[in-house]
């Protein structure tokens, strides 16, 4: 049968309002902890505020919005202890999901790796920050590509959201550097070392994502 007769859902108005407003506190034009307005965002979509609503509602659900009954709707922003809580719960499943990637499929998490560390020294010499959050991202989504356990997958998009809100407030400085070592210890083989390695790599965040969120 031909394709041509298929028909393409269309997206839901909600779908495409809650991705708006992702992007908007992903990228930064919405700031840690401001409040947001439920009818100024629906006049800036040009939609009603129900699907305003709900995708707020969808948004708090990843951590990327705080609704308070009589007080409004905010744009997350963590305390220094919920900073240190994130970092040290996305060491632990991290380094579990590049364990487990190593071990079911090395050859396929480290050309992944590879790729994506070319794509960081383009965007550096370019100074695409932007650019280069995203990419630190897709790397480190590559140990969860190749993991084959969906619970550990699942454990790291509790942190997903609020994690690439704040990798696009605090680029890192040198990126390129810090993600070629984890790539040469999975190309050793050497887990131990990668383990260490990505673990340390991790917690060295805190004191930049601290700084976005306000803290010291």
């Amino acid at each position: 049968m031909t394709r041509q007769l298929e028909l393409e859902r269309p997206r839901l108005l909600t779908d495409v309002v809650g991705e708006r407003i992702r992007e908007a506190i992903v990228t930064g034009d919405l700031k840690l902890g401001e409040q947001v307005s439920e009818a100024q965002l629906a006049a800036l979509m040009g939609v009603s505020k129900t699907p305003v609503r709900e995708a707020l509602v969808r948004l708090q659900s990843q951590g990327l919005v705080q609704i308070h009954p009589q007080r409004g709707t905010f744009v997350f922003r963590l305390t220094p202890e919920e900073v240190d809580q994130l970092c040290r719960f996305r060491a632990l499943v991290e380094t579990e999901a590049l364990r487990e990637a190593m071990a079911a499929n090395r050859a396929g998490l480290l050309k992944g790796m590879k790729q994506c560390v070319k794509e960081m020294k383009a965007a550096e010499a370019a100074r695409d920050l932007p650019a280069l959050a995203r990419i630190d991202m897709a790397f480190h989504w590559q140990f969860f590509e190749h993991c084959p356990s969906p619970y550990v997958r699942a454990g790291y998009e509790v942190l997903r959201s609020q994690l690439t809100a704040l990798r696009h407030r605090s680029p890192i400085d040198n990126a390129v550097k810090s993600h070629q070592v984890l790539v040469d210890a999975v190309g050793d083989g050497d887990v131990e070392a990668a383990g260490a390695l990505l673990r340390e790599h991790v917690l060295d965040n805190e004191p930049r994502y601290r700084a976005a969120c306000g803290g010291v």
